[in-house]
């Protein structure tokens, strides 16, 4: 694309679902720069509409989409939304949410809006368009979607999710902090930069006592990082559409995927449980009390509080009856083809996923439903709320605070059984499927003990409070001048919430490989639970779903010994945790008026996972845990990895080539294990850890 500039810098660029891999960075150019710089604009402050530093003229202030056509290509395409939006459009006096049904057309319309803009001066004056007219968070949740899509605009970085709405992943007291500090006109606080630098400490939700034993996890389930992840998992393959042209998402198996994701994440919320010695997953039954409550400690931006849940909710309850028939009913219809289906292991995985999420690529929407949305709802139950008294969305109703709340990973636990009864009626893998002949894994050498720790981290929430309109007043505030509105009498300044979140010492293995020819592999690590809450020990047979994987890497093998070292600085899939708003628009500024260059790469990548959360936080006396240690043979996948797709710049959604191979996702433990000495072969490895926890405390206060 004409506005990268390709350089000799190399990165390790990290994709979700795939490997690491050297590959060379670019640096943006004036263009690119000039991008960048609109979409900072656009997202701060999010629910004001008065007070953008750069003017548009009145060309934007004027415009309306369906009176300007010929600025859009596939106008069949955005017919419904045209007539949609001026008849009925959607305010800030609604709470959007992507869940709740009759919201999907304005998702589905507006992220079309956006895509189909013919350059970037209508792209531009849509985007305006929905940031003062449209609801905040189906303007951010639409652009989002959409701009990721856009060839021309692979490499922006967004700022992350969290410092967009931080209403959404930070508690009340939090905001209200920074709220006081705004309007006591930052008294007594410090510049840094030439900004009034606020720090507050941020808590989580049981930062006044644990309302249940599940609620001591709060620093895992509620970290933002992990958050964010899914919430971005969700934008790259809404359910709502089949994916842009030419990157439509069943390229990417978004079946087997979904079912892979879900299940990779609570296998890693057990690893975090039994750090905590709260054991089992519970099970959500509709007409049992479920125990864990949840208290989210959140607050939307109108003012109301997201709602709460107290312990032993029943959720059998005359406004439920409906769900929960549904449920029944369609969950009869998904086991009925669980257990009647001829297709292949591949096939039938990828329409199980579809049915179970209800995307478009299911293969009878209308027979199968979605048990992923009628679990949402059942468990969204709460007050009325709006002009049209919907109950108002709780933690379940918002891809950003799912994880947040125990009863997601209960309910999915429910969901992904029907993934385990359909794997069951495949062979199990034996001797012969696992083994590779002429290749012997004969040591492997890795640390005894590992070690985590909380560790500060800072996000910019300066969004959470309102400022004034902009003026002509006199400033040489750089910043300001360039676009950042963040500040006060002229003067910039950052408002930074402060929270220990969960990280861990790297570490590195090295596998010594004895090949009987030159030839091509993969290796695969896995870490797994070696015994329960009860310190039981955890059998094979009894354990297959508890192993998270933690790398999948191409090795090229040598006839004769191999000493294989990697580092989980290496790993693939992880990444760095996000550039701060504030730092991230003085990177902009910097690059666009020096010789300051600014980098793209994937080092921060929207669709990975938080490297420091790779690890269970283990124990303070150790805590035993098993790696398990992989090489097989290579298997291509139908399409190479990056052939359609820029991965310095892109996650490569839709492309088809994300994957490292054509391994089934999380293979060897996709399906039941009745006889675990089948995994007794030559280039297979079980090694145990033992991780310690040096902290015990996740709060700052």
């Amino acid at each position: 694309m004409k506005s990268l500039t390709a350089v000799a810098f190399v990165v390790a660029a990290l994709i979700a679902c795939g490997a690491s891999k050297h590959i060379e960075s670019k640096m943006a150019d004036k263009d690119f720069l000039a991008k960048e710089k609109f979409f900072l604009e656009i997202f701060q402050h999010i629910y004001q509409d008065d007070v953008f530093v750069t003017k548009f003229d009145d060309s934007y202030a004027n415009y309306k989409p369906w009176e300007h056509l010929d600025d859009y290509k596939r106008l069949e395409k955005l017919t419904d939304f045209f007539e949609l939006w001026p008849h009925k459009p959607l305010y800030d006096d609604e709470i959007f949410t992507p869940i709740v049904p009759r919201f999907k057309e304005y998702a589905l319309g507006m992220a079309k809006l956006f895509f189909y803009a013919k350059d970037w001066n209508a792209f531009t004056h849509a985007v305006y368009w929905a940031r003062m007219h449209a609801n905040k968070q189906l303007f951010v949740y639409s652009l989002t979607m959409a701009a990721l899509s856009r060839d021309d605009l692979q490499g922006i970085t967004f700022p992350a999710i969290y410092e967009i709405f931080p209403w959404h992943f930070f508690d009340v007291e939090t905001l209200e902090a920074a709220e006081r500090f705004k309007m006591h006109g930052f008294h007594n606080v410090k510049k840094l930069d030439k900004a009034y630098n606020v720090v507050i400490k941020s808590n989580y939700s049981n930062v006044y006592g644990d309302v249940n034993y599940d609620h001591n996890l709060a620093y895992f389930t509620e970290d933002i990082g992990f958050n964010a992840f899914y919430y971005y998992y969700q934008i790259d393959y809404p359910y709502w559409t089949h994916g842009p042209p030419g990157h439509e998402y069943k390229k990417d198996k978004r079946g087997e995927l979904y079912l892979y994701v879900h299940q990779q994440l609570l296998a890693r919320y057990y690893l975090e449980r039994l750090s905590n010695d709260v054991g089992e997953i519970p099970h959500f039954n509709m007409y049992d009390a479920y125990e864990p409550g949840y208290f989210s400690n959140l607050r939307y931006y109108q003012g109301v509080s997201f709602p709460n849940r107290p312990n032993a909710y029943n959720f059998y309850q005359s406004d439920n009856y409906e769900a929960i028939d549904s449920i029944h009913l369609y969950g009869a219809r998904i086991a009925e083809y669980v257990d009647t289906t001829t297709d292949d292991y591949r096939t039938a995985v990828e329409k199980l996923g579809n049915m179970l999420e209800g995307n478009l690529d299911s293969v009878n929407l209308k027979k199968y439903g979605s048990l992923d949305r009628f679990y949402r709802n059942l468990v969204s139950q709460s007050r009325p709320y709006g002009k049209y008294g919907e109950p108002l969305p709780g933690t379940q109703s918002h891809y950003e605070t799912s994880l947040r709340d125990p009863i997601f990973y209960s309910i999915y636990k429910e969901i992904l059984e029907y993934y385990w009864r359909l794997t069951a009626h495949f062979p199990e893998y034996k001797h012969d499927d696992l083994v590779f002949p002429g290749v012997s894994l004969d040591k492997v050498h890795v640390p005894d003990a590992l070690y985590t720790y909380f560790e500060y981290f800072d996000a910019d929430i300066s969004n959470a409070v309102n400022v004034g309109i902009a003026t002509s007043e006199v400033t040489t505030d750089e910043l300001y001048k360039f676009g950042r509105n963040s500040v006060y009498h002229g003067e910039s300044f950052v408002i930074k919430a402060r929270q220990l979140r969960l990280n861990h010492h790297p570490f590195e293995f090295t596998l010594d490989v004895t090949s009987d020819k030159a030839q091509k592999a993969i290796v695969k690590i896995f870490i797994g639970p070696k015994y329960d809450e009860n310190g039981h020990d955890l059998y094979l047979e009894k354990n297959y779903k508890n192993f998270f994987e933690l790398d999948h890497y191409i090795v090229d093998l040598v006839a004769g010994v191999n000493h294989l070292k990697r580092s989980c600085e290496e790993f693939g899939m992880w990444v760095e945790d996000r550039t701060t708003y504030f730092e991230l628009y003085r990177k902009v500024m910097d690059a666009t008026v020096s010789d300051y260059k600014f980098q793209l790469n994937q080092e921060q990548a929207h669709c990975g996972v938080p490297r420091r959360m790779m690890l269970p936080a283990g124990k303070k006396g150790g805590m035993p845990f098993q790696f398990f240690f992989m090489v097989f043979p290579y298997h291509a996948p139908e399409v190479e990895q990056y052939s359609t797709f820029d991965p310095v710049l892109s996650c490569g959604v839709g492309s088809g080539s994300r994957y490292i191979d054509s391994l089934p996702f999380g293979f060897p433990f996709n399906r039941p294990i009745k006889h675990g000495y089948h995994f007794e072969v030559d280039n297979f490895k079980f090694y145990d850890i033992k991780i310690y926890h040096k902290e015990e405390t996740s709060n700052v206060v």
